[in-house]
């Protein structure tokens, strides 16, 4: 179907020819230049809009990233959409702002970061890296080529001391390392609960997607 793109202020939509409707929400780095393209997060929050959590803009500008987050996305949403719009996200950026296709970055915060880690993987050729927080679960069923893309991208399991998905959290590590996926990194916070990093922890996660070896 047609469709077209608007910004209004922080929020970007597509309407298609049915009067449908699917909102993000956006933060644009104050640092952002066309000629030096920006990264990317996207994020899948568990809850029905998608307000970037308290306190981390200032991670924005100075990594040079763009946020995008869809609205009715959360943990009552299905599985399938929730993968839909985070993997068009990109491309409704990268209508108005340029990109780095090296720094296209998936997160996620409890069930949205169980449905960030069923993307990221299936989409691996698209996301570069992702950021599993408080919430992941494993692959299953990927082909030989899919799962060589995986194993050249980055990604990072931040859990808490007393988060109660700590445990799960750190068995999918592990299978990530039996998988043969060199790069990832997982951050257990001491005395965090089932939440989302302060921005310390996320510049440091951010900053391991950005490494190139």
């Amino acid at each position: 179907r047609d469709s077209s793109l608007r910004l209004v202020g922080s929020e970007m939509c597509i309407r298609d020819s049915a009067d449908d409707e699917i909102t993000w929400q956006v933060y644009v780095p104050k640092s952002y230049d066309p000629k030096k393209p920006a990264g990317l997060l996207v994020y899948i929050s568990p809850g029905p809009f998608g307000d970037m959590p308290s306190g981390w803009r200032p991670i924005f500008d100075d990594e040079n990233l763009i946020w995008i987050s869809a609205d009715r996305s959360g943990n009552r949403a299905r599985t399938k959409d929730r993968m839909l719009f985070a993997t068009l996200a990109p491309y409704v950026v990268s209508e108005r702002y340029a990109i780095d296709p090296e720094r296209i970055y998936l997160s996620g915060f409890s069930g949205g970061g169980k449905a960030a880690s069923i993307a990221a993987v299936h989409f691996a050729n698209l996301f570069t890296g992702a950021i599993y927080i408080c919430g992941v679960e494993f692959w299953s069923g990927l082909s030989p080529s899919l799962l060589s893309q995986v194993q050249s991208n980055r990604y990072v399991f931040v859990t808490g001391g007393r988060d109660f998905n700590r445990l799960l959290t750190g068995n999918i590590y592990r299978k990530y390392e039996d998988a043969g996926v060199p790069n990832i990194k997982l951050m257990t916070i001491p005395g965090m609960g089932h939440d989302t990093p302060d921005t310390n922890r996320l510049r440091e996660a951010i900053q391991y997607l950005d490494r190139r070896e």
